[in-house]
């Protein structure tokens, strides 16, 4: 069974129409594949689907059309979400410290974590994880850092 993580701002794609979305749905739509987000993007969903509305100038019916189906992929467990534990965000603390500090790449918090769930599931399952994201930054981080690169199969979504 193949397992796959999501980024927010690759999992936007399964509930917004864009240049990915057809890839995002087929994946998280096949019963063959086990698909995972960190609990931080729960709420981080909410605010890329509010920033897509105001860009397009939808209303509040429209994000909640998108959100309802977001909250039915986790019900129906198409999504399953990885509770962050302590350990992790010491994790997330140190893989700042590291890549936002030592070699200088601009990390957020919310990402480092997203990225060290995305690990010790990884970790967890004794297999590599394959790691959805639009997030160039993120990218550029994660793929210049061994730990990520032992674990994941990184996939930036790119135009």
């Amino acid at each position: 069974m193949r397992i796959y993580f999501f980024d927010t701002s690759a999992l936007q794609y399964r509930y917004v129409q864009g240049t990915f979305t057809r890839l995002i749905r087929r994946l998280i739509s096949d019963r063959r594949s086990s698909c995972y987000i960190a609990d931080v993007t729960v709420l981080e969903i909410s605010g890329a689907l509010a920033k897509t509305c105001r860009r397009e100038g939808w209303d509040v019916v429209k994000f909640d059309t998108f959100n309802d189906r977001f909250w039915a992929d986790l019900a129906a467990r198409r999504l399953k979400v990885c509770t962050t534990a302590n350990r992790d965000l010491l994790r997330a603390k140190d893989l700042i410290r590291f890549a936002g500090v030592a070699k200088r790449k601009n990390l957020g918090s919310a990402d480092a974590l997203i990225a060290v769930c995305c690990l010790e599931l990884a970790l967890e399952k004794g297999e590599k994880v394959t790691f959805y994201l639009e997030d160039r930054k993120l990218y550029g981080t994660l793929k210049d850092v061994n730990a990520f690169q032992a674990g994941l199969k990184l996939r930036l979504l790119r135009n």
